[in-house]
């Protein structure tokens, strides 16, 4: 009798503080529609969809890549700042899109120069009719969030969609949360918790890891991964 009593207050016990935690945990809130693009509803995810890479990544053999069947696009660094151009941006935007791959382009905003003249240089690096998904505007320093809406309308004026925008955890939430949050996101965070924005919404592309080993690239590469309501087509960019 006593250990039935016993057990039915440790069951209460671990029930109620179950109930608590679970109703005190963080809900995810999904963002509002950009451009009008429709999610899919909880599509099945593999391990990663997708890489970005840049001329730290060396000489990629594309047609290698290709071969990685989880790997439907590819983000590339166009740019950096207002003079830096990315050596090996035109080869591996040819090589990825001869071999069939969906290629985005990236610029890393820097807070050392005026945002025009980068956006200047990003445009002279990323010709239209070669981008088959929205450009993203990479924000890993300290920026002020008037000049990175500036540069996201610049693109928007010129290739005529919205661009991603790419944090990592700590620097989206810190440079662009919650005033971003309605635009498309990547997220980086490594390891296995998916990362939480400030605000309402939350990441479209996890970048989970930075240690991926796939053939054709000779260094780690970035490792991109779907949120489960979000589908590739939501990023083309039509011409």
């Amino acid at each position: 009798m006593l250990k039935n009593i016993a057990f039915f207050f440790l069951g209460a016990l671990v029930g109620g503080v179950t109930t608590y935690l679970l109703g005190n945990s963080p809900k995810v809130v999904p963002p509002e529609e950009v451009d009008g693009c429709e999610h899919a509803d909880s599509a099945a995810v593999s391990d990663y969809q997708g890489i970005d890479v840049s001329n730290h990544q060396g000489e990629i053999s594309w047609s290698d890549v290709a071969r990685d069947k989880n790997i439907r696009f590819v983000y590339i660094k166009a740019s950096e700042g207002a003079t830096f151009k990315d050596k090996r941006y035109k080869e591996n935007v040819k090589g990825a899109r001869r071999n069939g791959i969906l290629v985005g382009s990236y610029h890393f905003i820097r807070n050392t120069s005026l945002i025009r003249k980068q956006f200047e240089i990003f445009k002279s690096m990323a010709a239209k009719d070669e981008q088959d998904l929205i450009p993203m505007v990479d924000v890993e320093e300290r920026v002020d969030k008037d000049s990175i809406l500036l540069f996201c309308e610049l693109v928007k004026k010129h290739y005529g969609r919205l661009p991603m925008i790419y944090g990592t955890m700590g620097s989206y939430n810190s440079y662009c949360a919650p005033d971003s949050n309605s635009y498309y996101l990547m997220i980086g965070r490594y390891g296995s918790e998916p990362p939480v924005i400030r605000g309402k919404g939350h990441y479209n592309i996890w970048q989970y890891s930075q240690e991926g080993v796939i053939k054709g690239i000779p260094k780690p590469v970035d490792l991109d991964r779907f949120h489960p309501d979000f589908d590739l087509d939501c990023l083309m960019l039509k011409h």
